[in-house]
């Protein structure tokens, strides 16, 4: 199985235990909801016989209105019994009353009960109250209604759900496969080029180092073409060193390898100035710093130090001679904005889209020194430092 296929099934899979999570709660919030108000109406209308009887001499009378009103309150779908004290029955919507009712009635229970008898198709909700009149117990309402309904109610969800289930996960498992072939795809062109742009960078100075060390071994030579020699090949290895450098710390940033804690941004920025006023004061460029202390954020401070760096010396390397490049850290609400000005050429509609990309320089640039890493890089950093 490729990995196109179990990207796609893992997330079918997830897809479908969520749903099936989702099934049963929804279940059993409505059939919880159903079973309430189903109480409640037995409880409305079992108070509602209660106000119809009279007592008279510890025996319930109800005249030919009070029956009337009785058989109102019950409708088509509730049905109800008022028992006397000993268990006979004052009058009933129906000829028989369920046996289960009957035989709890004669347990004279001494409060409220809402109770479930029979089961499946059979099963009945049901409602005691037990009828007072000066504290003392006269008779029992009785209301209840079979639950059945409620069952099939239940059953015609779940057969909804399977259906709108089947057709979420097959949708979703289209979807996925398309989202997981344009991801692969995507990764592995980045890969490809990655690979390929590191190759490249690095086979450049591999082949200066062999060049220079055939030419000195080639026959005997002067001191001085031995240590021109020497000194090219260590110029290449330095080269070769920043590079591996910076795929080490772009491969760091992205696995999430920071260390989080409270630091000053403003120390960052002020060491970060110190380290380019050299190479600016050689090209006289005004390199301005505008920053106050105190800008206390949560970061990885050697990484962002790095990130800074990169931004700054990539500001300083385009700005032209007599330029002026600035470093402005400002408060912003909640917000610490960092922002690097300067006078260079700025970036161009190609370069807006590519820049933050591994190894990716214009055509004009590629003729400067440099490995093409140092926005990535930056932007590698300050994501993984939940910054943008």
């Amino acid at each position: 199985m490729n990995l196109r296929a179990r990207l796609t099934l893992t997330y079918v899979a997830v897809l479908i235990l969520g749903l099936l999570a989702f099934a049963i709660i929804a279940l059993a919030a409505i059939d919880r909801a159903l079973h309430s108000s189903l109480d409640a109406r037995l409880q409305t209308a079992a108070h509602a016989m209660i106000a119809l009887t009279d007592t008279r001499k510890g025996l319930i009378h109800l005249d030919s209105d009070d029956r009337a009103q009785f058989h109102a309150i019950l409708g088509v779908q509730l049905n109800g019994t008022i028992y006397q004290r000993d268990g006979a029955v004052a009058v009933s919507s129906v000829a028989d009353q369920p046996d289960e009712l009957f035989a709890l009635v004669h347990q004279a229970p001494a409060q409220e009960q809402i109770l479930t008898l029979g089961s499946h198709d059979l099963a009945i909700r049901a409602l005691i109250l037990p009828l007072l009149n000066d504290g003392t117990i006269t008779g029992y309402v009785v209301t209840w209604r079979p639950s059945d309904w409620i069952g099939e109610f239940d059953r015609a969800e779940i057969i909804s759900l399977s259906i709108a289930a089947i057709v979420i996960v097959v949708l979703a498992a289209l979807a996925g496969d398309m989202v997981a072939r344009r991801a692969l795809q995507d990764t592995f062109a980045r890969q490809r080029r990655f690979t390929a742009d590191a190759s490249h960078e690095l086979r450049a100075p591999l082949s200066v180092i062999r060049a220079e060390s055939d030419l000195a071994l080639r026959r005997n030579r002067e001191g001085g073409e031995y240590r021109a020699a020497l000194a090219a090949i260590a110029s290449e290895a330095d080269r070769m060193e920043t590079l591996i450098e910076d795929l080490l710390a772009a491969a760091r940033a992205e696995d999430g390898h920071l260390v989080r804690e409270e630091i000053d941004l403003s120390e960052i920025c002020s060491a970060a100035v110190a380290r380019v006023v050299s190479t600016a004061r050689a090209k006289a460029i005004d390199l301005q710093l505008d920053v106050v202390a105190g800008m206390l954020i949560m970061a990885d401070e050697r990484a962002l130090s790095r990130a800074v760096l990169a931004l700054l010396h990539n500001a300083v390397k385009f700005t032209p001679d007599g330029g002026r490049t600035d470093l402005i850290v400002k408060r912003a609400g909640t917000r610490v904005d960092l922002l690097v000005r300067d006078t260079g050429p700025g970036f161009s509609p190609q370069a807006l889209q590519h820049a933050l990309e591994r190894f990716w320089r214009e055509d004009a640039a590629r003729e400067r020194a440099g490995t093409g890493l140092g926005l990535a890089i930056a932007r590698s950093i300050v994501e993984a430092s939940g910054a943008t």
